[in-house]
């Protein structure tokens, strides 16, 4: 594997593999690495002749620097994680060479960045698209993978490439769980031991809207599980959207794909999740 920390660089490197006609997968990352990032890096490589991970904890997805300061920092044990995988190279740049010009912050996402996140982390997806904007200019893969534990971020990112008309194709992964049924997450290893099955209770209530759709209308389902799960964290909100256009439901007919989007802390960890709402 080889580590690049240089746009410059690694953008000379692969528009060589691109000329000669190979084919390169990206998954974008901030580090931490686990098995739902491994599960990306095996997809892309099945799919690409060659796949580039990057990691960069970018500053500008942070709403609170506390969030920033504590996030995890685990470079050895991720390099090692990417050999594993046979990864082809790692992409570390510094905020100094990726944001060599100072990124445009003024987008309109219209109702994708309405509501939940947006909502919670004011300013996150404004700087998930800058980061995202530079990577895909910088490396210009032909596919890039993104997991759906971060569902309107997904959707925000197919949104900045249709509007800049980027030539790479996204792909949406399904999340990958835990045994309990606890979405792989960086933050999980800011969990402590005995919270790690009660995280899990986030994924029992999504699926129990999942089960109990049809005897509460949209608001209702979602309004009795903010409050069950208050009994052991600190939910931020429980929404149940369409997943196109992030749009809360009053009722069922307002949508053919309802999904339950969950925020809420555990301890000083904050968790999020979501699932589709279709049997």
């Amino acid at each position: 594997m080889k580590h690049f920390t240089s746009s410059n660089a690694i953008s000379r490197q692969l528009n060589k593999l691109e000329q000669a006609g190979q084919s390169i997968g990206f998954v974008p990352t901030m580090g931490a690495l686990h098995e739902g990032h491994m599960g990306l890096i095996e997809r892309a490589k099945a799919e690409n002749n060659v796949v580039v991970c990057s990691i960069f904890v970018n500053p500008l997805q942070f709403n609170r620097q506390v969030d920033l300061d504590t996030y995890p920092d685990r470079m050895k044990e991720d390099k090692a994680m990417l050999k594993s995988q046979d990864c082809d190279f790692l992409f570390s740049p510094t905020k100094e060479d990726l944001y060599q010009e100072k990124p445009a912050l003024d987008y309109d996402f219209g109702s994708l960045g309405r509501g939940m996140e947006a909502d919670y982390r004011p300013g996150h997806f404004e700087g998930v698209a800058a980061v995202i904007d530079r990577f895909l200019r910088v490396l210009k893969p032909s596919r890039a993978y993104f997991g759906e534990k971060d569902f309107q971020q997904l959707a925000i990112v197919k949104w900045l490439v249709e509007k800049e008309n980027f030539d790479t194709q996204i792909v949406g992964c399904e999340t990958i769980r835990f045994e309990n049924g606890l979405a792989m997450s960086s933050r999980n290893y800011n969990l402590a031991e005995e919270d790690f099955k009660t995280a899990s209770e986030i994924y029992q209530w999504m699926k129990f809207c999942q089960k109990n759709k049809g005897q509460f209308e949209p608001q209702e389902l979602a309004a009795f599980c903010f409050e069950k799960l208050k009994q052991k964290f600190e939910p931020e909100y429980v929404t149940i959207a369409d997943e196109n256009n992030m749009k809360p439901l009053e009722k069922w007919s307002d949508s053919k794909r309802p999904r339950v989007f969950i925020a809420a802390y555990l301890s000083s960890v904050r968790l999020i999740d979501n699932l589709s709402l279709i049997n």
